[in-house]
């Protein structure tokens, strides 16, 4: 919907499958950015767990773009810390289509994100 601004706090994991490791947390904001609610632009962080506390943030990568309804669309990687310092290029966000719902706990739509950085 237009104008409505959703807060992103999920658990980024080595697969879509339940139970796969956690390797961390994507944080953010969508917002509805067109009146028909085919796009959202995206501020979102990456933020990568590891050390000896699971909880300690190693690395992040940050994103910023606008999202459409297509199954698969690209946002910009502005930067990023740790290992991924300085980082750009793009993101591929691709919606998982509605036959592997089924792996999920049902409470989010599963997305599945391939990052290119240079």
């Amino acid at each position: 919907m237009f104008g409505t601004v959703t807060v992103v706090d999920n658990e980024i994991t080595e697969g879509h499958e339940l139970g796969t490791s956690v390797l961390g947390r994507a944080q953010g904001l969508l917002h509805g950015s067109s009146s028909d609610g085919s796009s959202h632009t995206v501020a979102l962080t990456a933020a990568f767990h590891g050390g000896e506390h699971d909880h300690e943030i190693l690395d992040t990568v940050s994103f910023l773009g606008s999202s459409d309804s297509h199954p698969i669309s690209h946002i910009a990687i502005v930067g990023g810390t740790g290992k991924y310092e300085n980082a750009k290029g793009y993101a591929t966000i691709e919606t998982l289509p509605h036959e592997d719902q089924h792996t999920t706990d049902g409470l989010e739509t599963i997305t599945h994100s391939l990052l290119s950085y240079s």
